[in-house]
């Protein structure tokens, strides 16, 4: 057997450090020096507690150790051999939480920038995700064994004399719960963060029967119903508006599938809207975030007032009291961070929009121009020959 292959696959796969540590009397002690923080937040990651968790654990389950920081390992045994897997995170990292946790255990506060940048250095990972990957490796190199259980181990290390199996009996009793919520937490991850490659993976993850077999009666309930469906569309809606798109984007999304959901009763029809609705919201915060990722939230308010009243008169004034600057300073946050003055930018996207209707409609150029926002048409083309070097007839005449 391979081990050294089998290792090397999981960490291209996960892009997650796997350490092999059958000689756990040098590999455990290297790997808390490389690995642990310390030892006073993570006793889990030191290596006596280590080597005790992994001399305790079965062999045909994937354990999960989480820390009070919320830095995560996984190991488990493949025949003869012992991997650790990690560490890992499962979410972004935030300073209120660290600065809580270390005033929590009386550490200083000249530990937040050193636990930042060592909390950041980790990749994020989710269980459901890492516990398919390492069950497919094992079953491609060892197809004669069984899928592995999954449990979870999370805060300290009880004494000794506290037995591994009873803490290990509690856990067993959850560990399907936190599965779901780390499914349903990467879900929502990839809408807030526009990822349209690994949506309907996380998607699929989530609602899979086989991710909660023991709670069938909730999955029904939960994923299947009516108010399944409304909980989800909410909690899409939530995840698209923390990106920081715009709530208008959002509801004209989601307005359209909420009509189109109660025109049916067929539940699959309606679970069909429901994931074509997450995909154009994961959609729209993607363009969203190539767009107007970049800018300050100021700057994003700005910019989604213009495009929301494109056509109407936009006046410097209008902008500043929607985003709460004075109109000097807006104005200089402007140009700095568009390179380009409000009256140059309006001007610039109504002509883009004009030029969109000139390639893609039949309207009389007349028509266009009132309603990008010019009712002077004779200005309109003015405006229009800056940006296109010819007029409106003329480009028109040129599309195909």
């Amino acid at each position: 057997m391979d081990y050294a292959l089998f290792q090397t696959i999981l960490e291209n796969i996960l892009g997650v450090s796997c350490e092999d540590v059958t000689d756990m009397s040098s590999s455990l002690e290297i790997f808390e020096k490389k690995n642990c923080f310390s030892s006073h937040l993570q006793p889990m990651f030191t290596k006596d507690a280590l080597h005790y968790l992994l001399n305790a654990s079965d062999r045909d389950t994937i354990y999960e150790i989480i820390d009070s920081i919320g830095v995560c390992a996984c190991f488990f045994e493949f025949n003869d051999h012992r991997f650790i897997l990690g560490p890992y995170v499962k979410d972004e990292y935030s300073d209120i939480k660290a600065e809580t946790l270390l005033a929590q255990y009386n550490e200083p506060s000249s530990k937040s920038i050193p636990l930042k940048l060592y909390y950041t250095g980790f990749p994020i990972c989710y269980t459901d995700q890492l516990t398919k990957i390492i069950n497919n490796c094992i079953i491609s190199f060892a197809p004669e064994i069984t899928e592995y259980t999954y449990r979870r181990l999370s805060g300290f290390i009880q004494g000794e004399t506290e037995s591994f199996e009873s803490h290990e009996y509690k856990e067993k009793n959850y560990s399907e719960i936190y599965k779901r919520y780390d499914a349903e937490k990467r879900f929502l991850s990839m809408i807030k963060n526009g990822d349209t490659e690994n949506l309907l993976s996380a998607f699929s993850a989530m609602k899979s029967g086989n991710l909660l077999a023991a709670f069938p009666k909730e999955t029904m309930s939960y994923y299947a119903s009516g108010s399944g469906i409304a909980i989800l569309r909410a909690l899409s809606r939530k995840a698209a508006e923390e990106s920081g798109l715009s709530v208008i984007t959002i509801d004209t999304i989601t307005q359209k599938y909420i009509q189109l959901g109660t025109k049916t009763a067929n539940r699959d029809l309606q679970t069909k809207y429901l994931i074509d609705m997450i995909k154009e919201l994961t959609e729209a915060v993607h363009d969203f975030r190539l767009s107007a990722g970049g800018y300050s939230p100021a700057i994003q308010k700005a910019l989604e007032y213009i495009g929301l009243n494109l056509s109407e008169k936009i006046t410097s004034e209008d902008i500043a009291n929607k985003t709460n600057l004075s109109v000097s300073y807006l104005l200089r946050l402007f140009k700095e961070e568009i390179g380009d003055t409000i009256t140059g930018y309006i001007a610039k996207k109504r002509c883009q929009k004009a030029a969109e209707l000139l390639r893609e409609s039949s309207l009389p150029i007349q028509e266009i121009s009132s309603f990008v926002g010019y009712p002077d048409n004779n200005y309109f083309v003015k405006v229009f020959k800056r940006f296109y070097s010819v007029s409106p007839s003329v480009y028109r005449s040129r599309k195909d």
